[in-house]
């Protein structure tokens, strides 16, 4: 703010200067002269600031914000990548058990992460009326197409038709 009132200030007193000499100065030749001079005077107190910029400063400013940015870019395409990984792999499970002749309401995948940052599904929450030899089968495809391990895989009774 200070950097700001100053170069107000600046501006300020340059115009005051400039309109003085205008009204003290002879008409004619002189005046074009004076108000040619008097409008550089003005223009080189607006932009002294921008011409006094020290680039290193912001150099250093801008290298912080993006290091301050890159973090949570990247936190919202991992969730990104893990909410597509997750719709993909249920609409994957729900085009098997049609196949299989299964009906299901709902498919909720959840995924996880591994250690070099790749998102992966990790569990599988399926809803509807499947019986007991219904749910065997589609935990055996679904262990075998996605590595989702039977133990990581729920049933829940659905209230649609199946």
């Amino acid at each position: 703010m200070e950097l700001l009132r100053q170069w107000l200030t600046g501006v300020t007193c340059a115009a005051i200067i400039v309109a003085l000499a205008d009204s003290l100065m002879a008409g004619g030749t002189v005046r074009r002269i004076g108000r040619l001079a008097g409008g550089l005077l003005l223009l080189a107190a607006v932009v002294k600031p921008v011409l006094e910029v020290d680039l290193t400063v912001l150099s250093a400013a801008s290298l912080r914000l993006e290091a301050e940015a890159v973090p949570a870019a990247e936190e919202a395409g991992l969730d990104l990548m893990k909410s597509i990984i997750g719709e993909e792999t249920g609409a994957y499970i729900l085009d098997k058990a049609a196949e299989l002749g299964i009906s299901c309401q709902e498919v909720r995948v959840t995924c996880a992460v591994e250690e070099n940052g790749v998102p992966y599904p990790a569990s599988v929450v399926l809803v509807g009326d499947l019986t007991e030899e219904e749910q065997a089968r589609l935990s055996r495809r679904i262990e075998a197409d996605l590595a989702i391990p039977a133990e990581q895989q729920s049933y829940e009774k659905g209230g649609g038709e199946g």
